[in-house]
């Protein structure tokens, strides 16, 4: 695997601190809410102690609503009568738990690690976003955009990511 220069600063120099977490009792429009206002394609999910305890991405929401479509596409006997329909967006997306869509297989790395090697873990595990923590405590999220700034020769920062 080819290194940067930069690869070899810690993730903390390079994450987004400024995140916007939820937790288990949130619903998914909550999630939908959130991810919009604050223009990010994941939210943590976390308990009463500030451990991460899963993650919603866009990935997981697209699932969702592609279940909901395949639903909806199905031959319904009465489909003039469509409050059915009204009634299953709305619970998807108004009254489900974050629970019910979030991953809870999260990939964490340590503030100390280095780029490179969170980069390897993000490519070897096939995620786009790494939860960074310490004590099992949510301190901030690492982006496949904060390696798009490192590769492109930008700067660390503790917001700049998105």
């Amino acid at each position: 695997m080819t290194t940067f220069a930069k690869g070899d600063e810690a993730v903390e120099a390079w994450m987004s601190t400024s995140i916007s977490a939820v937790d288990r009792e949130a619903t998914v429009r909550d999630v939908l809410e959130l991810m919009k206002s604050k223009n990010v394609s994941s939210i943590p999910v976390v308990d009463s102690e500030g451990n991460v305890v899963g993650i919603v991405t866009r990935g997981d929401l697209a699932n969702v609503v592609l279940s909901t479509d395949q639903i909806l596409d199905s031959d319904y006997p009465h489909f003039e009568d469509c409050l059915w329909a009204v009634e299953l967006i709305q619970r998807r997306f108004g009254t489900d738990k974050v629970t019910e869509v979030m991953s809870e297989n999260v990939a964490l790395v340590h503030p100390e690690t280095t780029m490179n090697d969170a980069a390897k873990q993000m490519a070897d595990d096939g995620f786009h976003h790494l939860a960074v923590t310490k004590n099992k405590k949510l301190l901030g999220m690492l982006s496949a955009s904060d390696f798009v700034r490192l590769v492109a020769g930008g700067s660390g920062g503790k917001d700049a990511g998105a």
